[in-house]
């Protein structure tokens, strides 16, 4: 049965429309006159539209984000993610609060926001961890007209724990592989979920989404599969170009060769990288350095610097951050460290460590790493 929000979703794609445009098997005036009666839609003649309030564009943002990566937004306009979003910014590290205990929809929000990593589990029982700050939980105070300030996560240093994971031989059908690949390209704007990211690799079914957004999974695909056939080789300035290369295959036309102008970081004038004449010699120095990361736990502690030397010099014209992704986690899987799959509940988090920062902090951007291999660890 669809839901008013399922009817306001098609009001905005369709508007104006009459009720016979959209595209339900079951009745939805119910819907219609409830949408009319809390002011997000209006009714003229016979056909309906939006009306923009600070209430509809919460609203509208929350579908929008949801609807591009895959999440139930539903989910998000449940008369109880109010109480669980407060509780847990306000209880954290508990991650089942009193007050949310003995419910069953309070329960399947947070198992979803933990299967997102909207959540990241430290320990299992009794349930601990640290919830992220994410544009979705703002949107829902704006819906709910609740004003809560969303505190900066504690991280815990994890290097032990995670020292101690032990990794399954991993192989390019795994599904953490296609959760790692869809999660890289949806960093950088595609729409390719994770099941169609399977579906593309495994039963060479394409979804109906921008060809761009194909392209872009089908070439991290390959690039891990070069990752997995050359694991234990040396990590080289030629072979991060092959990845660069790989990564943009079809998608620039210097793909694989370091950048001749300088670039720069849409949105973040605080983020500096290296001007083209200094690139060849930062990357000759940076492969050295790495090439001495020997054991799990030097390779932990570095995972930050692994990640971010490369995004400060941003050596290519273009899939620096797919790159050192592939790097990253290249390097990681290497010492016998599980991969690093980022989901959506952790972009903003991500994006804020790396390439929307406004100050280095490799240690910073390593421990929400280690967070995120122990959560995995725990919720599979």
């Amino acid at each position: 049965m669809p839901t008013k929000y399922d009817v306001f979703a098609e009001i905005i794609e369709h508007a104006p429309c009459k009720a016979k445009d959209l595209q339900f098997n079951t009745p939805i005036y119910a819907h219609l006159k409830a949408l009319i009666k809390d002011n997000w839609i209006k009714q003229e003649n016979d056909k309906y539209l939006p009306i923009k309030n600070d209430e509809t564009t919460a609203a509208f943002n929350i579908i929008k984000y949801c609807l591009k990566n895959g999440l139930e937004y539903n989910k998000f306009f449940s008369k109880n993610i109010l109480d669980v979003v407060t509780e847990l910014f306000e209880k954290a590290p508990e991650l089942r609060p009193d007050k949310l205990k003995g419910n069953k929809e309070n329960v399947g929000l947070l198992n979803y926001l933990e299967q997102h990593q909207f959540v990241l589990i430290t320990k299992k029982r009794p349930r601990k961890g640290i919830i992220l700050k994410h544009q979705l939980f703002q949107n829902i105070l704006d819906l709910n007209k609740y004003e809560l300030v969303i505190k900066t996560s504690n991280y815990q240093d994890l290097t032990e724990e995670v020292s101690k994971l032990k990794p399954d031989e991993i192989n390019p059908f795994d599904n953490k592989v296609f959760s790692f690949l869809s999660g890289s390209a949806q960093l950088e704007g595609s729409t390719v979920t994770e099941g169609e990211t399977k579906e593309m690799i495994m039963n060479d079914i394409y979804p109906d989404k921008p060809k761009k957004d194909i392209q872009m999974v089908r070439n991290l695909n390959e690039a891990m599969h070069y990752i997995l056939e050359n694991l234990q080789a040396e990590i080289t300035v030629e072979c991060i170009k092959e990845l660069n290369k790989l990564v943009m295959f079809s998608m620039h036309r210097n793909a694989g060769k370091y950048k001749t102008t300088h670039n720069k970081i849409q949105g973040n004038p605080d983020f500096k990288t290296a001007h083209p004449s200094k690139v060849p010699i930062l990357m000759e120095n940076y492969c050295e350095i790495i090439q001495k990361i020997t054991n799990k736990k030097d390779c932990l502690e570095k995972a930050g610097y692994i990640h971010n030397e490369i995004q400060h010099t941003h050596p290519f014209s273009d899939g620096n951050s797919r790159t050192t992704r592939m790097i990253l986690n290249w390097m990681l899987l290497k010492h016998k460290i599980p991969l690093l799959v980022i989901k959506m509940g952790c972009f903003d988090e991500y994006m804020g460590l790396t390439k929307l920062s406004k100050k280095r902090d490799d240690d910073k951007l390593g421990r929400l790493f280690n967070h995120i291999l122990i959560h995995e660890n725990l919720i599979n």
